[in-house]
């Protein structure tokens, strides 16, 4: 494996490890308040990081066509994190988390295929194995699934591999712009949803500070991975960073294990062992 390989997959899977932080702690949010006020202010506070860089760094601005597709990637987002937010605050986080990690590699693995050719066997088998891993680790055999939520994070997983394709294309005319962009799509997306939204923040204004706090860290976590997955798929190809990044499941899956007492089984334990095999074949 060559150097710039090797850093590519160390992205995706920091991607990974990020986008998990940033769902359990989006999730959290969503219990407290409806998942289109968690996004606003989310993608609020990482825009306000973002135009600082822009700032600091004088970077120029990419073309409007390459812009014009952030915004898209951003729009796909946008719709993306509500059904998701949405789907973790109906049930427990382990099946959203699956289904829409299995899905959000479809998009972007498909794409590579036809522009950067056929994987190795080996990666192929990795990406295969790397599905069964999400599924072990993030579905608790013997739960009733809320419908609607199960629904919510397969339109989740979709538009999260609808956000994955187009933030590598926009990336190309420099990352930092391409998920400013981004941003201020879904924040646009998320300030159109509010009006409509059924759950208001629950308790007093300490619970405000709560889900404030819970979306900002969710926000900048959600920034940062994809910064790392935009680099990765830059880095190397497409299809490798889905599929590493699409391992986040497993983080929220920890934290919630850790911090919310939610039981791990021993397939959740055989589900990590294959997705370190996983990582292994496709990053061979």
């Amino acid at each position: 494996m060559t150097a710039g390989a090797a850093h590519a997959a160390g992205l995706g899977l920091a991607a990974a490890a990020i986008w998990g932080a940033a769902d359990f702690a989006g999730g959290l949010a969503a219990r407290r308040a409806g998942p289109s006020l968690v996004v606003l202010l989310a993608h609020g506070s990482s825009i306000f990081l973002l135009l600082l860089a822009v700032f600091l760094w004088h970077i120029p601005l990419p073309s409007e066509h390459l812009a014009s597709i952030a915004l898209l990637s951003g729009a796909a987002n946008g719709l993306a994190l509500l059904c998701f937010y949405e789907a973790l605050a109906l049930d427990t986080m382990g099946l959203p988390a699956a289904v829409a990690g299995v899905l959000t590699a479809v998009l972007p693995v498909l794409v590579s295929m036809v522009q950067e050719g056929r994987p190795t066997l080996g990666q192929m088998s990795g990406f295969a194995l790397a599905v069964v891993a999400i599924w072990l680790i993030a579905v608790t055999p013997g739960g009733k699934p809320h419908p609607r939520g199960l629904g919510l994070a397969v339109l989740a997983g979709i538009g999260f591999g609808i956000q994955l394709t187009l933030l590598h294309i926009a990336g190309r005319g420099g990352v930092v712009w391409a998920m400013t962009w981004s941003r201020i799509a879904g924040a646009l997306v998320a300030g159109a949803a509010l009006p409509f939204a059924k759950r208001a923040v629950r308790g007093s204004s300490r619970g405000l500070a709560a889900v404030v706090a819970l979306a900002v860290v969710a926000g900048i976590f959600d920034t940062g991975g994809n910064v790392c997955y935009t680099f990765a798929s830059l880095m190397g190809r497409l299809d490798i960073a889905a599929v590493l990044a699409s391992l986040y499941p497993a983080g929220t899956i920890l934290l919630a294990a850790l911090l919310l007492r939610e039981r791990t089984t021993r397939r959740q334990t055989v589900g990590m062992g294959l997705a370190l095999a996983a990582v292994a074949l496709i990053a061979a």
